[in-house]
């Protein structure tokens, strides 16, 4: 079988870890992970970082923020009125805003009776993750 290459359907299982060591999050007790290789809904580092392997190799994928959830934007936190929200939210939530005709998440860092601070970069911009990664499925494109 060829190696994979961009537009394959792969499966993999995967480990992915902050640089000091922790886990974010693995797949070892779930269904492995399905996705088109070099497509734009996942980690870059990652959707990329498969290509070359063959079914039933492991690698270790080092993706750095540009090519994982992006570097920390101080723009995109904001203060809002507390009123604007539910009333059952609290630190930590993720909450669906809109932003003139843009929807998108933002998670509640702060809160008190008054004010809000919410933070539209994803929790894990600007940190460089370290995947472990082993193919468990490959299915070429042509």
């Amino acid at each position: 079988m060829p190696p994979i290459s961009r537009g394959d359907l792969v499966r993999i299982h995967y480990t992915s870890r902050s640089l000091e060591g922790s886990v974010i999050e693995t797949s070892d007790r779930r269904d492995p992970l399905e996705f088109q290789v070099g497509s734009e809904d996942f980690i870059p580092g990652l959707s990329l970082g498969v290509i070359g392997m063959q079914l039933g190799e492991s690698r270790s994928i080092t993706a750095p923020p540009e090519r994982a959830f992006g570097r920390h934007n101080p723009d995109l936190i904001q203060a809002t009125p507390a009123s604007m929200l539910p009333e059952e939210a609290q630190v930590g939530d993720q909450l669906a805003a809109v932003l003139g005709k843009t929807a998108l998440d933002v998670w509640l860092q702060k809160l008190t009776s008054r004010e809000a601070v919410v933070d539209a970069n994803h929790p894990l911009a600007g940190e460089t993750l370290v995947i472990e990664v082993k193919v468990v499925g490959h299915e070429p494109v042509s």
